[in-house]
């Protein structure tokens, strides 16, 4: 009987480590559109634009605008954006803002 119970349990441990692992592993790389946003904005904020081909901003790429991402996305990417260059703003047609205005500032053209 002991050696029933035994095997069972070990049965019960194999199969559900694996499945454990991998849960604990899904939400520790899961971000939220805000941070995905707030983490593009801080890394578009610190580029220089000082390249040959102007700005290298992700947002700027072919269907990266603010037309193809949720609002929380939106507002985390101005926030980010506004931390790393403060009092900046941006008129480009997939993503407008004014960091002295704040998200609510953000507008874009749908690009279709």
């Amino acid at each position: 009987m002991n050696i029933i119970v035994f095997a069972v349990i070990s049965l019960v441990l194999l199969i559900g480590a694996p499945v454990f692992l991998m849960e604990t592993q899904q939400s520790v790389s899961a971000i939220s559109p805000y941070e995905s946003g707030f983490n593009h904005g801080v890394i578009d904020g610190n580029d220089s634009c000082s390249h040959p081909d102007g700005c290298h901003w992700y947002i700027l790429g072919p269907g990266k605008g603010f037309a193809f991402h949720s609002w929380d996305f939106v507002r985390g990417y101005v926030t980010g954006f506004c931390t790393a260059s403060r009092g900046t703003s941006s008129d480009a047609d997939q993503a407008s803002w004014d960091c002295d205005k704040g998200p609510d500032s953000a507008s874009w053209v749908d690009e279709k």
